[in-house]
């Protein structure tokens, strides 16, 4: 039987930006990966629908080899912290059996990526769940620096595999740069990829690990 991941993040996108190459490189070793996705209702200055948000979701999935994409059908900017949502997410935890999962980290300056993170710290209790880690928040958010990354995995065999991923969210790749998000994306990547003495790589603060990870 695969291993399985699940990739907790609050809106389409940003687990793609934080481990996309970490979740394709789980896939090529024989993980069955799935994302989970707290929002489907989007309200910003995009020209997109949430369903073409959806579909781009699905698209990138189909790129980075996920099995399953699930969304929730909560609002951006809105996720709630409650007993209600914690349920939801135990139960679809219930129905994977995941050996590990990501999502982001409690102090990413955006408040719908701390409810993400204290959802996994909620149903991540008790040791259900071998494998826990916290990705990594992007340079621009002003909480960067509380981010203390213990775990780094080389991403230079799949980062092709990331960069295509983002750039098939169509509706925010230009609102974000284009090309030179991709750019600034590859440069953090080889950053990371200095401190272990290869190319490319992903960072994690480690919530729970053992030696089943890989």
């Amino acid at each position: 039987m695969n291993k399985k991941m699940l990739v907790i993040s609050a809106h389409p996108d940003d687990m793609e930006l934080e481990c996309g190459g970490t979740i394709a490189k789980f896939i090529s070793k024989g993980y069955d990966a799935y994302h989970l996705i707290l929002t489907s209702k989007y309200v910003d200055k995009a020209s997109s629908s949430s369903l073409q948000r959806q579909n781009e979701a699905y698209e990138a999935a189909r790129i980075l080899g996920i099995k399953e994409v699930f969304f929730f059908e909560y609002s951006d900017s809105n996720i709630p912290l409650d007993g209600d949502i914690i349920s939801k997410v135990d139960n679809l935890i219930d129905r994977l059996k995941p050996d590990t999962l990501i999502s982001h980290h409690p102090f990413d300056s955006h408040q719908d990526h701390k409810v993400a993170a204290e959802i996994m710290f909620a149903v991540s209790r008790q040791g259900r769940i071998s494998n826990v880690l916290s990705g990594s928040p992007l340079p621009y958010r002003p909480n960067i620096f509380a981010f203390k990354p213990q775990l780094f995995i080389d991403i230079s065999g799949t980062i092709d595999l990331k960069l295509n991923a983002i750039r098939a969210y169509k509706s925010q790749f230009e609102r974000y740069g284009g090309e030179l998000l991709i750019e600034r994306i590859e440069a953090m990547a080889k950053y990371y990829g200095w401190a272990i003495g290869c190319e490319y790589a992903e960072c994690f603060e480690v919530i729970r690990m053992d030696d089943s990870l890989w």
